[in-house]
């Protein structure tokens, strides 16, 4: 089996190189090997940690961290990474939500995350002023969002001072039949109730709309009343039900990420997978890549769990397949690994010295990843191979909990991957196309 290109990992990085690959032509395979780190994401992309413009902070920050990923791609490149991800998942159905700072999402423990994009269903607050009362709401029976902690949480925040905080529980008999193992009460099982078509679906969709007119008669909720819900209501793009609750009940409907498996993060790697399908690409799940056939300093071709027997071949590659969840690299007590191609890896050979001395401190370990040249190539024996790039959390010198930049530096780097290979193949959009699309995201 031969391809233009060959990725390998699903998730963002990998999506995001592919769909810019896939629209532009080449003949694209993702191998998958299995659910990637957005099935656990809230689904929203973080640029920059702060609560001001990010990009008004990026210069600062790549002076001082030179061998940031997001050096190697550029301020204007990013931008447009950025607006080829909003443009692909709004003709998905599935819009983000930005302004021209970064804004906040609520997390289901009750904090306020700042970041550049996020699902327009998410619970966040923006620049303008926040709704006079917030109810923060569940079902009966679910176990993985606590309003009252929530609320508690919320209250210490100064953006929500003038805001009153409410609580509530929706009670829908029609679900309790979990009541018998508290372990099936998740997102996914309430969601798969929510989606059917047929009369006990509409009667559920019924009850829940009535419970919520009846939870904000109790707390004469005001009519910008924002009631947030744990995201359990569709598995799939949740848009449309929201709206038609929202006419329903009078108020405004918003949703927060529960616990993993999270629905939002879900159904973005849907809606990207879909797009790229729908744009000519391969997408193989469960199709762990196990190892590489290398000639000098070119990648022939890789192998699966299937055997070593068969043979991906490709013209270029993209290494996108995660840290240490996914697998793209593996601690021993010697050091860290790269599996696949043995590619050189950014490590610190006392392990007592990989982690910081407090839980939520800085922690070394989250820099370790594979090192790359200018052009995001991957290193192995201090050269670079030729037609191999390395895209997302894979890389080395960066942290994405520090920095609040994760997800930021998997669409940047898997887009700019791709421009790579385009332009050594003559596809390659110009620098004024890029800032053409880094304007539109502004």
């Amino acid at each position: 089996m031969r391809f233009d290109t060959l990725i390998i990992g699903g998730g963002m990085a990998g999506l995001c190189a592919g769909l810019r690959l896939a629209e532009a032509g080449q003949k694209t395979l993702i191998m998958a090997s299995g659910q990637s780190a957005l099935h656990f994401s809230s689904g929203s992309v973080d640029l920059l940690e702060g609560e001001g413009d990010p990009y008004a902070a990026l210069p600062a920050f790549l002076a001082a961290n030179p061998a940031h990923p997001y050096a190697k791609v550029g301020t204007a490149n990013i931008a447009a990474s950025l607006a080829d991800l909003q443009r692909h998942c709004a003709a998905q159905g599935l819009p983000l939500y930005h302004e021209q700072h970064n804004h906040l999402r609520l997390t289901p423990l009750g904090t306020l995350k700042a970041t550049w994009l996020s699902p327009r269903s998410s619970a966040c607050i923006g620049a303008a002023p926040a709704p006079s009362a917030i109810m923060l709401a569940t079902l009966a029976g679910f176990r993985d969002f606590h309003p009252a902690l929530a609320a508690a949480n919320l209250a210490r925040h100064p953006r929500l001072a003038h805001s009153r905080l409410l609580t509530g529980e929706i009670d829908l008999p029609q679900l309790g039949t979990f009541g018998r193992n508290p372990h099936e009460c998740r997102s996914a099982d309430l969601a798969r109730l929510f989606d059917r078509q047929d009369a006990k679906g509409e009667a559920l969709l019924a009850a829940l709309a009535q419970e919520i007119r009846r939870l904000l008669r109790e707390h004469q909720a005001p009519a910008d009343c924002q009631l947030v819900l744990p995201a359990c209501l569709s598995q799939g793009l949740v848009g449309s039900r929201l709206a038609e609750l929202e006419g329903q009940c009078g108020c405004t409907l918003r949703e927060v990420a529960t616990l993993p498996p999270s629905l939002i993060g879900m159904r973005m790697q849907e809606a990207l997978t879909r797009r790229f399908v729908a744009l000519g690409g391969t997408f193989l799940t469960s199709e762990r890549v196990l190892g590489a056939r290398v000639a000098g300093d070119r990648v022939i071709g890789v192998h699966s769990q299937n055997g070593d027997d068969l043979l991906f071949e490709a013209d270029h590659f993209v290494l996108a397949s995660g840290s240490f969840f996914s697998r793209g690299l593996t601690s021993r007590l010697g050091g860290i690994d790269e599996p696949i191609f043995g590619a050189d890896v950014l490590s610190l050979a006392d392990r007592d010295a990989w982690a910081g001395r407090r839980l939520f401190g800085a922690h070394p370990f989250m820099g370790f990843g594979v090192k790359t040249d200018a052009h995001l190539r991957v290193l192995r024996g201090g050269k670079a191979l030729a037609n191999l790039y390395g895209a997302g959390s894979v890389l080395a010198h960066y942290d994405p909990i520090a920095e609040g930049s994760g997800s930021g530096v998997a669409v940047a780097t898997g887009w700019q991957v791709a421009g790579h290979i385009l332009a050594r193949m003559g596809g390659s959009p110009s620098d004024s196309a890029a800032h053409q699309l880094a304007r539109e995201a502004s």
